[in-house]
């Protein structure tokens, strides 16, 4: 039974398949049918696109045949507009070139150069195609007429808006750089230009330049003397306010009259007026700054401005001036490179703006020497010499802006001055140690502190301000550099040079004093050299020179202090002729003879005539320095209060004459308080 129903299900199964492979036979025939006919219809098509083919591309050539010809017919009337153009140029822009540029706005100017540049491109048209053409000479004389207009109108606008600095805002620019409190001030006075004219200015000279014509000449024919007329108003506005300023014109002139050029007044201006004020006065008043001594009465008014303290007043001021010029001309450097650049193409910067700076830098070189002359003037008469000092300093300060101001030109002029006021400080230093050693002015005659000592402490008190200066300066020298290097163990070099230097005019000095003592019996020998050594001790350390000093001479104080004590020996010495009175021979025996009041007699004689001498002469001498004044008075009760009274105690009541009071004049209490009295009235 199962078998049946197997084989029934697989026939079933054949039936079915045998049914399908029937269809399939059938849906292939129709497949074949069908591709046979699309074989055909695609072959049609190719042929009909063959036959399209062979029929359009003849046409395709000839389009593009059409196509380039309108091209070059194209590009044809082009050249010949192009051309014409430059044919027609010169009559288009005839009016304009000859009307002249209008410098107004920077884009009236813009026209007028856009026109300049269309004659350019003709003239380069014609010079390349057709130089033989009579319209290339009418263009280039229109060419060059619009260059010479546009050259004057440059020059035009370039004198308009170019007027030397004022004094005041010269001094206003040098507040803003150096005084660091000042924070208001103003800088928009005379010189300053407009944007718009700053911008017509920089068009056309860009213009100019890259025609070939760059206007160096028109600048330097207007900026140099612009910024030499600053420059110049500059020190007339310093030396006038400089001489109103001083208390002696003050006292000659009661006016005051306002100045127009005072309705702004800056801190700087201020800082001026007080230095000016105090210059007349500091040189009677250095001594007793660095010192604390005062040395003879106080002078009056009219004494105050002696020639010699009013020739030092002129050579601090000339040094004042020269050193604001320095910083005058750093402004103006600055001032006029801000206002070149854009003006001129870069290589051409450099030697436009030294030549623009050349007269003030020999402005300022003839100042500079004039200090210097002065300075070295003041060495050699042993009077004030700092002021070349003073004015190195300010130029070394200003150097570096200096050098930023002129770049990218060299700053060879300034670094000219520069080093030639170095030389001379240098030679200033010498002089003064030869004119130590060649001064003859005679030693006061009360043996105070000679002038001589009080210019050396004077003068190395003011070199001490400078000693940053003197350093590097003294370095080059090979004496000096042979000098520190056995220095050792200093790390300030420039203190050790100035100590080097120091110890040089001290040595110089104390010479010299020697030499000058000579002229004194011994004892106002002892004085003056007692009163100048002392004098010399106090004020190196009054004024913390002899901390400098030591560096060069560790022993300096102690050799004073010695030197000091040898003066006050030989001194005390000086009295021993008078105690050689108060000794006698022998003993005398208890019962006087005729011989023994003789002896008596003279010796109190002899005391009294020595003892009045003594007093006369030294009632005349000076101690200024009241401890040794007082000091002295000690001294000299103690050498000869003792020993007199012991031999007036020993002898005065013996009855050695019927007359004592003739003999017997003086007591040991009037011996004291006559010492007491001594150096008062010459102090």
């Amino acid at each position: 039974m199962y078998a049946v129903e197997k084989k029934f299900e697989i026939e079933m199964k054949l039936r079915k398949e045998m049914t399908n492979i029937q269809e399939l036979k059938a849906a292939a025939n129709r497949s074949s049918s069908l591709a046979g006919d699309v074989c055909n219809v695609l072959g049609a098509c190719e042929q009909r696109l063959q036959q399209l083919e062979t029929a359009v591309l003849p046409l395709y050539g000839d389009t593009a045949r059409l196509q380039h010809i309108h091209q070059n017919m194209e590009r044809t009337v082009r050249s010949l507009d192009h051309v014409i153009n430059y044919y027609m140029v010169s009559r288009e822009l005839a009016d304009l070139i000859q009307a002249g540029p209008h410098t107004a706005t920077t884009e009236s100017l813009n026209v007028y150069l856009e026109a300049l540049d269309k004659l350019a491109d003709a003239q380069g048209y014609f010079n390349k195609n057709n130089p033989q053409s009579v319209e290339l000479e009418n263009i280039n004389q229109l060419y060059n007429t619009g260059v010479s207009k546009l050259e004057n109108a440059f020059e035009e606008l370039l004198s308009r808006n170019t007027r030397p600095l004022s004094p005041t805002t010269l001094m206003d620019m040098i507040a803003l750089e150096e005084d660091s409190s000042v924070d208001s001030v103003s800088v928009s006075g005379s010189g300053s230009t407009s944007v718009s004219a700053l911008e017509s200015m920089r068009a056309a000279a860009a213009w100019l330049s890259a025609a070939g014509v760059p206007p160096a000449s028109q600048l330097l024919a207007i900026r140099a003397p612009a910024a030499r007329a600053s420059l110049v108003a500059f020190k007339d506005y310093l030396r006038s306010r400089s001489m109103a300023a001083s208390p002696l014109m003050r006292a000659k002139n009661l006016l005051h009259r306002s100045d127009s050029t005072q309705r702004r007044t800056s801190k700087l201006q201020k800082v001026i007026e007080k230095r000016a004020n105090k210059i007349m006065m500091k040189a009677s008043q250095t001594l007793e700054q660095s010192t604390g001594l005062a040395i003879g009465p106080r002078k009056s008014i009219s004494e105050a401005y002696s020639e010699e303290s009013s020739s030092e007043a002129l050579d601090e001021w000339e040094a004042e001036l020269a050193g604001n010029v320095a910083a005058a001309v750093c402004r103006l450097a600055r001032h006029e490179q801000r206002h070149l650049l854009g003006l001129v193409p870069l290589p051409r910067l450099p030697p436009l703006l030294a030549a623009v700076l050349k007269d003030c830098f020999a402005i300022l070189a003839a100042d500079v020497e004039r200090a210097c002359v002065r300075s070295r003037r003041g060495a050699a008469r042993c009077g004030w010499g700092a002021g070349g000092w003073a004015v190195l300093a300010r130029l070394q300060r200003l150097a570096p802006e200096l050098e930023r101001a002129l770049a990218p030109a060299s700053p060879a002029p300034f670094a000219a001055v520069l080093q030639h006021c170095q030389h001379s400080c240098v030679r200033s230093l010498d002089e003064w140690l030869e004119a130590v050693r060649g001064d003859s002015a005679a030693g006061p005659v009360d043996g105070t502190v000679h002038q001589l000592a009080a210019a050396a402490l004077a003068h190395v008190h003011a070199l001490a301000a400078h000693m940053h200066t003197i350093g590097p300066a003294l370095a080059t020298e090979p004496s000096y550099a042979r000098a520190a290097s056995q220095l050792l163990g200093v790390q300030d070099r420039n203190a050790a040079m100035l100590a080097i230097y120091m110890r040089k005019v001290l040595a110089q000095l104390n010479f010299a004093l020697r030499n000058k003592s000579e002229q004194y019996p011994d004892a106002l020998k002892a004085i003056f050299l007692l009163n100048n050594t002392h004098y010399l001790l106090q004020g190196l350390q009054r004024s913390g020179l002899l901390d400098i000093l030591m560096l060069a001479e560790p022993e300096c104080e102690t050799n004073y202090r010695d030197m000091i004590q040898e003066h006050k020996n030989a001194y005390l010495q000086s009295w021993n002729k008078l105690l050689a009175h108060t000794v006698l021979d022998e003993p005398l025996p208890a019962k006087l003879r005729d011989k023994d009041r003789q002896i008596l007699k003279d010796k109190f004689a002899s005391f009294n005539r020595e003892w009045e001498e003594c007093s006369r002469l030294q009632r005349g001498y000076a101690v200024p320095d009241a401890e040794l004044r007082e000091a002295l008075k000690r001294d000299n009760k103690q050498a000869l209060l003792p020993r007199y009274s012991a031999f007036y105690d020993a002898y005065a009541a013996l009855p050695f004459s019927k007359n004592p009071d003739k003999y017997v004049k003086y007591t040991p209490l009037q011996i004291a308080t006559q010492l007491d009295g001594y150096f008062d009235e010459a102090a």
